[in-house]
């Protein structure tokens, strides 16, 4: 089944009297040209981000000594899950 829908402030908005039960699982494709991957963009746009990249790698390590990781971060927001 495919629903098409718009993102507003964040949040999916379904086409008008489209009803869909609390709980469903849901996969969301993004079907605008640039959809994050490389070869949706043009070679500015790969360039910007490959510069966006470095700018975060160059970024000093606040904490080098903290072994938090997203492991523990998910859990810590999640739960231990199933």
């Amino acid at each position: 089944m495919v629903i098409r829908g718009r993102v507003k402030n964040g949040v999916v908005i379904l086409e008008q009297n489209t009803t869909v039960p609390d709980g469903t699982e849901v996969t969301v494709i993004i079907s605008s040209r640039f959809n994050g991957s490389p070869e949706a963009m043009t070679d500015a746009e790969r360039q910007e981000y490959r510069e966006a990249l470095d700018r975060l790698d160059a970024l000093p390590n606040e904490r080098p000594d903290d072994d938090f990781s997203g492991k523990h971060h998910d859990r810590a927001l999640y739960g231990d899950g199933p």
